[in-house]
């Protein structure tokens, strides 16, 4: 794509500086929004665009779309600003902090008709993709059961930090690197609807004082604001007979995984796309793993483990590409869309409200 797109960020963290970096780096122009001058002049310093303290400022500009990184109270009054401004939205994961809140963002790109896509980046990975295509192809036979895992053997995330307030993240885990892991289930197995779901959720980590860890995403507070769960384990049912495990844990006495295991009638599958973050693993530990089982009678009865060798890719770049195509073409992209995004939200819901079943 050749043609220059102008976007402003609002929310000028770790993601937004991120999001920058990449726009830069495709010849794109950025702007900044935050309410914190800090942040702002971090970002003036470091990619020497002006920036502003709030939203409605930058929305006044000519701007061509806009990218809200914010905490995820506050993904509403930004995204409906900038829709109802005339901006393609891209949001960070989740869509919102709870599920009515994540509707009236879906209602007002629905009204508007402006592209809204939410930053399930892993969905963008190639290996991904190569996954899904076995099972809508039908490869694996009748999908009948998904193991789904995504855990940190210790990852929360700032301590003490609006990741850790109910009222302004939402929830813990579950809604932190859950999303990604309920994303990747519904999309992994073709978005089935949920029927019945039950739920453990706790807290066994991150608000004790013996808290011990090598390093922490953010900065550690001591816990001070900590209200959320660090572990859910979940067991859901769909109304077409697939069932699938899901496994949550931003802290746990047990070696980091973010991977899939797909049963079906006719083969299985795994994916494993463990990509640990540098500031929480002292060794980073970085797949991108898709190995397909199946059972033969050629000859004698024997076990096939194939594996699939698959380019990788940056999910981030590609993301950010999807979105831009999508801001140029005025097209909606069918990847990780607003209704995507809002079906996730939903199982974050049920899940929530299952463990007071």
């Amino acid at each position: 794509m050749n043609e220059t797109v102008t976007v402003g960020i609002v929310g000028l963290g770790t993601h937004g500086a991120n999001h920058a970096r990449l726009l830069r780096e495709m010849d794109h122009e950025v702007f900044g929004v935050d309410a914190d001058p800090d942040a702002r002049e971090r970002f003036e310093q470091t990619f020497d665009r002006p920036t502003y303290e709030s939203p409605a400022d930058l929305f006044d500009r000519d701007v061509d779309a806009a990218i809200i990184s914010t905490p995820n109270k506050f993904h509403e009054p930004s995204a409906i600003g900038a829709l109802e401004a005339g901006l393609d939205v891209l949001l960070e994961k989740p869509l919102a902090h709870d599920l009515d809140s994540a509707e009236r963002i879906a209602e007002t790109a629905e009204t508007t008709g402006n592209t809204c896509m939410v930053g399930f980046h892993h969905r963008h990975r190639n290996v991904c993709q190569v996954a899904r295509s076995y099972v809508e192809g039908g490869y694996l036979g009748e999908l009948t059961h998904v193991d789904a895992r995504f855990v940190r053997r210790r990852g929360v995330p700032g301590r003490g930090t609006w990741y850790t307030s109910e009222e302004i993240a939402g929830g813990g885990a579950l809604v932190d690197i859950g999303a990604h892991c309920l994303d990747l289930l519904l999309y992994l197995s073709g978005w089935p609807e949920l029927d019945e779901v039950s739920a453990a959720v706790d807290s066994f980590f991150g608000h004790r004082d013996d808290y011990a860890y090598v390093e922490m995403w953010g900065e550690d507070d001591d816990a001070k604001m900590y209200d959320v769960e660090d572990t859910v384990t979940a067991f859901c049912e769909f109304e077409n007979g697939l069932t699938a495990t899901v496994e949550v844990a931003w802290a746990a006495n047990d070696e980091g995984a973010h991977s899939y295991r797909l049963k079906g009638t006719d083969a299985g599958a795994k994916l494993d796309i463990t990509n640990s973050l540098n500031t929480i693993e002292p060794v980073p530990d970085q797949r991108n793993d898709l190995t397909l089982y199946e059972v033969r009678a050629s000859g004698h009865d024997h076990f096939v483990d194939s594996t699939v060798h698959v380019r990788p890719n940056d999910p981030y770049t590609d993301e950010l590409e999807t979105f831009l195509d999508a801001v140029v073409s005025g097209e909606r992209p069918a990847m990780t869309n607003v209704h995507e995004a809002l079906d996730v939200q939903r199982a974050i819901h049920r899940i929530y409200g299952a463990q007071d079943d």
